[in-house]
């Protein structure tokens, strides 16, 4: 049975596919996973891939961080090769991105932050 966090995690990532979906992304894959890591969501927007690692948070101290680490930016770019690798994707820019889904409560609104990494 899934934790609290795990359905939050879930939930925050379907917002976060209605999100880039407004704003002019196609969704190409969800919960990609392989021995070297995992991605959360796979997009395109005009030629070009995205590879989203996906964050929810409830509370305004947590939502500042977006916080993907320097090791988890080299496994999630080792995935995103492994990744085109495996379903032959060649010719198009990759784009490591985050994505954060903040819930603001008591109002229980939703603000999005994008974030290129590369």
């Amino acid at each position: 049975m899934p934790s609290r966090n795990q359905k939050l995690g879930q939930w925050g990532e379907e917002q976060a596919c209605a999100f880039l979906r407004r704003n002019g992304f196609r969704i190409i894959e969800r919960n990609f996973h392989a021995t070297v890591g995992e991605i959360d969501v796979v997009a395109a927007q005009g030629g070009d891939y995205y590879f989203i690692e996906v964050k929810t948070r409830e509370t305004p101290e947590m939502a500042t961080d977006l916080a993907v680490t320097e090791l988890k930016k080299h496994k999630l770019e080792k995935t995103m090769r492994h990744y085109c690798y495996r379903r032959d994707i060649k010719n198009v820019s990759l784009i490591m991105a985050g994505l954060l889904v903040e819930i603001r409560r008591p109002e229980k609104k939703l603000f999005f932050r994008f974030c290129v990494y590369y």
